[in-house]
């Protein structure tokens, strides 16, 4: 088997990948969510927004109100970093000299 048929098969963009990665993305952030929003309501950590230190309540709700926001950020980083590496193999892959049989 050649290098060319072997990167060939792992070139391809896989079906619905943006949602996969914003859920894996949105679980992977689900446990320091929980944790900041429980340090947040006992006053041990202040969300700073605005340049204001917010404690309680209301600082729970800023961060419940970010996390999607933050999701969706580093998620389209992630698929966009992706979709440069396929772009990448694939010109490579063209760039490789066919097998001579």
């Amino acid at each position: 088997m050649s290098l060319k048929t072997t990167l060939s098969k792992y070139s391809g963009k896989p079906n619905s990948l943006f949602k996969k990665i914003i859920i894996t993305f949105s679980f992977a952030y689900l446990p320091f969510l929980i944790l900041f929003s429980i340090l947040v309501s006992f006053g041990f950590m202040p969300v700073n927004f605005n340049e204001q230190n917010i404690y309680g309540l209301k600082g729970v709700v800023i961060l419940v109100c970010f996390a999607p926001i933050f999701t969706f950020m580093f998620s389209a980083f992630a698929y966009l970093w992706f979709v440069f590496g396929n772009f990448v193999l694939q010109l490579f892959i063209t760039l490789l000299p066919d097998k001579k049989s």
